[in-house]
């Protein structure tokens, strides 16, 4: 079937396209769609799933001074002074001997995230997240850390840290067990996917848009905007030959 002008198919009054030719346009080219979206989607997730750790462990250490510091202000001062005077290379290198890391230095620093913290009710410590690629090596990781840290808090014996406040105890309050999946990799494979759904539909409507013919009696409905009551197929040479 083809228009009797033999323009393209958005000649004429079908310059102004409206929603339901778009979405009878996408739907008409589904597989291309669809196709786009789940290259995009696959070729995101793969990479998410390769270069991102999808494992997240935490574990958590509680940190006391002996003086008292009222605000949430100075026990985090207090608790940054704490870090500084025991996190050492040496430290981190024992962490890795002992969590069996076989990576480089610097990747473990990338994927450790240590926070102090201070609340409200007085408690007060740190907080080791590691990302990991399966999840006995997050926790493997964030425990060995926690129990280093400890260890050298206990080192500092009655040693003053910040303002002349030394530590009174330290604890592992909180063992890290195999960490949560980190959704990080389907969150890519999502935007992928809608990018995909909008190049897919970008390239679907040029396409149409270039075609010289109608496939259907939907197509002439849509350019002529007015109900058809029959068709005649195209016998042309032209076709018949194709």
């Amino acid at each position: 079937m083809t228009s009797s002008s033999g323009r393209p198919w958005r000649g004429g009054a079908r310059d102004d396209t409206s929603l339901s030719e778009i979405l009878y346009v996408l739907g008409s080219r589904r597989l291309l769609v669809v196709g786009a979206v789940l290259i995009l989607a696959g070729i995101a997730l793969l990479f998410g799933l390769f270069r991102e750790p999808v494992y997240v462990a935490e574990a958590r250490v509680s940190v006391e001074p002996r003086g008292k510091l009222d605000s949430e202000e100075a026990r985090l001062a207090f608790l940054e002074e704490v870090r500084g005077s025991v996190v050492t290379q040496k430290m981190l290198d024992e962490v890795r001997r002992k969590a069996g890391w076989e990576s480089t230095p610097e990747e473990f620093s990338e994927r450790l995230d240590p926070e102090t913290f201070a609340g409200r009710n007085g408690g007060s410590g740190l907080l080791i997240r590691f990302a990991g690629d399966e999840p006995g090596q997050a926790s493997r990781v964030a425990n060995a850390y926690a129990q280093a840290f400890v260890a050298g808090v206990d080192d500092l014996g009655d040693r003053p840290v910040a303002d002349g406040v030394p530590v009174a105890e330290a604890s592992v309050e909180q063992r890290a067990v195999p960490g949560g999946y980190r959704p990080r990799p389907l969150i890519y494979a999502a935007i992928a996917a809608g990018a995909g759904l909008l190049l897919g539909g970008a390239v679907a409507l040029v396409l149409e848009g270039r075609a010289s013919g109608w496939r259907g009696v939907r197509d002439a409905e849509l350019t002529l905007k007015v109900s058809v009551l029959g068709s005649i197929p195209d016998y042309s040479p032209e076709r018949t030959e194709g």
